[in-house]
């Protein structure tokens, strides 16, 4: 009996559930149609209705669905976001208002700086009038010999120059009106590319308005994850950050040995690369003349090195352009080595050319690439027009200068002025005790550092950055303050030397460096900087003054005597 009465039960529930299926799809294919019959109507509609009966006969459910759907997607577009959150939506007296305002206190941008270093914003020199190779400072009385400035060429002040910039600025005002493939690149800045890439036979230039941001576009337009680069240890923080942009796989090598360079090569060839597929682009990475040190790499080694393994070469030359090689064209030319064996070159334009703004030179299609490849070229505003002249007009001097040899006289005269700066100090065995030069002698640029034995007695680290280095300690902990005590001792020395010799008319500097910023080792070095237009009595002066301020300052360093370098710097 009890089987029975449960298949009948069922037996009613199922017809039941059939009867009201059958007259709701009744129900909705009647509506349906008479909706459909409108819809007809509408341009194109009988194509929405042949598809929507076609799919209502096979299959009724989904029509129900489709329908569901389509209301549900009606309600969501007309219905206000703020309904939609309302609920959370928290409404506030004015008062309440202005209560929060008066109590927020924003941070700051940037940390105040510190009593301790207060003294490096006290001490940066201001120049009032023209950089020139005699200067003027706001607060000082007198002329001073300025060996503290990268306009190596002294273009800076040349008459022709000025005048040029001036005529372009009467025509074409002061600023770019945007990126330089939208309507910010002019005649006048077509032209330096062209100039630029005729005065150094390369197939292609690309200007950039800013010479910090130029590796950090060019590299990361050729460079991706799972790309590898093998740069020197000393790169220049520019390139360092073009790298980690770039998110590709970095590997040192040291400080221009290229035997490690090649040990890594090897490796690399060895346990990656012969396996790798797809095959990924490759760059070593290195400078012309080094900004953080003032030497140069071996040039002939590095193309036959890029050659052997398969590399581009990527050389910042920076500090190099117009200063090396018998016409300025940099270190290519002073070991006789075509451009085009360099397959990246960029350089800024405000050391030799006495401008602003920087550009990358080299293969046709490379520089091309960098057009719709490169970030800074497609959105950073284009340079000022009057400052593209101005190193049109410095390229034509230099070759203006040119004898039929095709040796230029204004670089032949630098380069016999950084011959002279450097052989006066390297030849002082007296300095030699305490200071230690790490450029070489075709640098426009004297770098000092203090030697190891005498790091060891003032308790100096081998470097302040890099692997081990407290910074990187500071930096991977998070913690804000980046103050290193014996780095803030080892500047007021240099520092010292630097405020004695101005007040005897010489203007020197140092090294400045974001340490927090740096990934590389480094120490404070002391800076001499050459000029073409220096005489030979002016570099023999300041060898003399310079040296006596040295030896003066180090003969009464101790250690315990650190502690007051901050009063008397002040």
């Amino acid at each position: 009996m009890n089987v029975t009465a449960t298949t009948i039960t069922t037996s009613t529930t199922t017809i039941a559930l059939q009867d009201i299926w059958n007259t709701t799809s009744d129900v909705v294919s009647r509506y349906l149609f008479i909706i459909l019959n409108y819809i007809e109507l509408i341009p194109g509609g009988s194509i929405l209705v042949r598809y929507i009966k076609s799919s209502h006969k096979n299959d009724p459910i989904r029509t129900l669905f489709e329908i569901a759907l389509f209301i549900f997607a009606i309600r969501y577009f007309t219905t206000a976001k703020y309904e939609r959150s309302k609920k959370d939506h928290i409404k506030l007296k004015n008062s309440e208002i202005d209560e929060l305002i008066d109590d927020w206190m924003p941070e700051p941008l940037v940390l105040d700086i510190s009593p301790k270093e207060q003294w490096q914003l006290n001490s940066i020199p201001i120049v009032k009038g023209p950089i020139d190779t005699k200067v003027n400072l706001v607060g000082e009385e007198g002329d001073f010999l300025n060996f503290a400035s990268s306009n190596f060429l002294n273009f800076g002040i040349n008459p022709i120059v000025k005048n040029e910039c001036k005529k372009i600025i009467h025509s074409n005002g002061v600023g770019a009106c945007g990126p330089p493939n939208f309507y910010g690149n002019q005649d006048i800045h077509i032209k330096l590319e062209n100039d630029l890439a005729k005065f150094f036979e390369v197939g292609g230039a690309v200007l950039y308005g800013q010479d910090f941001c130029t590796a950090g576009s060019v590299l990361p337009s050729f460079l991706k994850r799972g790309d590898f680069v093998i740069a020197d240890a000393s790169s220049n923080v520019a390139i360092q950050k073009a790298l980690q942009l770039s998110r590709c796989e970095i590997y040192w090598f040291n400080h221009n040995d290229l035997d490690h360079l090649e040990e890594i090569l090897i490796d690399l060839q060895k346990n990656i690369f012969k396996f790798e597929k797809p095959i990924s682009r490759k760059f070593i990475v290195t400078e012309g003349i080094f900004a953080n040190k003032g030497d140069s790499p071996y040039l002939p080694r590095l193309i036959e090195l890029k050659k052997k393994f398969k590399f581009r070469l990527f050389l910042d030359e920076s500090l190099s352009l117009g200063v090396l090689g018998k016409s300025g064209k940099g270190l290519a030319e002073h070991y006789n080595i075509k451009r085009s064996e360099i397959d990246v070159t960029i350089s800024s334009m405000a050391n030799s050319f006495s401008s602003s703004g920087a550009f990358c030179i080299g293969d046709k299609v490379m520089t091309y690439h960098q057009r719709i490849g490169s970030m800074a070229y497609c959105f950073s505003a284009s340079l000022p027009a009057y400052v593209a002249r101005a190193t049109s007009v410095a390229l034509r001097l230099l070759t203006d200068s040119q004898d039929s040899q095709g040796e230029s006289s204004i670089v032949k005269k630098l380069q016999s002025n950084n011959y002279q700066l450097f052989n006066l100090f390297n030849k002082d065995r007296k300095l030699s005790k305490y200071l230690k030069i790490i450029s070489n002698e075709i640098s426009p640029i004297l770098h000092f550092e203090i030697n190891s034995d005498l790091r060891k007695l003032l308790n100096f680290p081998i470097s302040y950055t890099g692997k081990g280095s407290e910074i990187e300690y500071k930096n991977k902990k998070g913690i804000s303050d980046k103050f290193v005590e014996s780095f803030n001792y080892e500047n007021l020395i240099f520092q010292k030397i630097i405020n004695l010799s101005k007040k005897q008319g010489i203007l020197i500097t140092r090294s400045i460096f974001t340490i927090e910023q740096e990934a590389l080792p480094l120490i404070p070095n002391l800076k001499i900087h050459s000029n073409v237009d220096f005489t030979k009595d002016e570099i023999e002066k300041v060898y003399k003054i310079v040296s006596k301020v040295i030896l003066d300052v180090f003969e009464n360093l101790t250690v315990e005597s650190l502690s007051l370098l901050t009063e008397e710097v002040i």
